[in-house]
């Protein structure tokens, strides 16, 4: 029989410092990887605000253009014997561009903001019902300018949420802006404010635009990604205002909820978290009953 072999101190050892230098490779290994998945990470972050500012540079040029050109019409109206109707037509152009542009900034100031981690928020008793009037007030020159109809689909009544007013009223404008971009010329855009089935008040605007496939709403809700539109590739479409909105409704403890399709359009609600019980108690004392949620949605909606 063969005889048992022992284990000796020396072989303990080898084997010990075996282990020792197999887990400082694999620690080698494994902190290359890191640095290497770090700086994919930074190349490809690189590129995506480079290729956002290229966009955006595009978009800021092309109203601003506009601006200069009709301006110089009007200063030079003798000179091209513009009539009356001329001269209030391209003075509507002029503040459509103008409103166009401040959006273009405005989105451009919110991403570095956000990028930054230089957002305040205050929070606060905030009436939606308010905050959507605003926004839809905002809107309406660019709107107007495609002949697109914006109707609200609820009563008006106060509903209160609990977050910054001023962030979730631009969130509003960005999904109104990405709402009448995504439209065609004479459509309707469809709002309203409703307490949702979960007792927070909610905003929801509604478009019958292209839609988006799923594909194209990851994209969309990514900070500096847009969806690709062949050779069409300016902020035609919703580009970061979706990812925007998402991030400023998140940031107050609401919630973002996007469905589309294509062919479909686009239904997007946020929510707030509702006001402390001490701020709404004089609301509940006046024994109102909630008002009813008018839906937005069809029957062929994507689930």
């Amino acid at each position: 029989m063969r005889a048992l072999k022992l284990f000796n101190q020396s072989e303990g050892s080898l084997i010990a410092d075996y282990a020792s230098r197999m887990s400082e490779a694999l620690s080698r290994q494994r902190t290359e990887i890191e640095v290497r998945a770090a700086r994919v990470e930074a190349e490809l972050a690189i590129r995506a605000r480079s290729e956002f500012l290229a966009n955006m540079n595009h978009e800021l040029r092309t109203p601003l253009n506009a601006i200069m050109g009709f301006a110089t019409m009007l200063r030079d109206g003798e000179q091209y014997n513009l009539s009356t109707d001329k001269h209030t037509a391209y003075a509507e152009y002029i503040l459509q561009s103008a409103d166009l542009l401040l959006g273009h900034i405005n989105t451009i100031l919110e991403v570095a903001a956000l990028e930054s981690g230089s957002v305040e928020l205050y929070d606060d008793a905030v009436n939606l019902c308010a905050v959507l009037d605003g926004a839809v007030e905002r809107a309406r020159v660019r709107a107007d300018a495609v002949e697109i109809t914006i109707e609200r689909r609820d009563e008006g009544a106060e509903i209160l949420g609990w977050g910054d007013v001023e962030r979730t009223g631009q969130a509003v404008d960005h999904l109104l802006q990405a709402a009448i971009n995504s439209s065609t010329e004479k459509a309707r855009i469809l709002v309203r404010v409703c307490v949702d089935e979960h007792g927070c008040p909610e905003i929801a605007v509604r478009d019958d635009g292209e839609g988006m496939s799923p594909k194209e709403i990851k994209q969309a809700l990514e900070a500096f990604a847009e969806p690709h539109r062949g050779l069409d590739r300016s902020f035609s479409g919703p580009g970061v205002g979706y990812a925007v909105a998402k991030t400023f409704i998140e940031m107050q403890g609401g919630s973002f909820h996007i469905k589309s399709r294509k062919g479909h359009g686009t239904l997007v609600r946020i929510a707030l978290p509702p006001p402390p019980a001490n701020t709404d108690a004089a609301s509940d004392e006046d024994g109102d009953p909630k008002p009813e949620k008018p839906s937005l949605e069809r029957a062929d909606d994507a689930a």
